[in-house]
């Protein structure tokens, strides 16, 4: 991935605009899937720790890709 795609990505974490994938991600793992969403059950049921979920879903990935951006800024010194 390069600098560019890595500064567009932080951007859409940093903005929240990747609800999808983390309702996605959440959905997944859910355990009937033919009746309810999980991230529709947990939005609705316990929306603070659905915030909260999704705050760190996009923590972790925001790490790993000022990491990369980190070593990408290191190799062109």
């Amino acid at each position: 991935m390069d600098k560019e795609k890595i500064k567009e990505r932080i951007k859409i974490l940093e903005n929240g605009e990747n609800v999808e994938e983390y309702d996605e991600m959440l959905d997944e793992v859910g355990l009937n899937k033919d009746v309810y969403s999980a991230s529709m059950i947990l939005k609705n049921v316990d929306e603070i720790a659905y915030n909260c979920g999704f705050t760190d879903f996009n923590d972790e990935e925001l790490s790993d890709l000022n990491n990369k951006l980190q070593e990408l800024k290191e190799e062109e010194d």
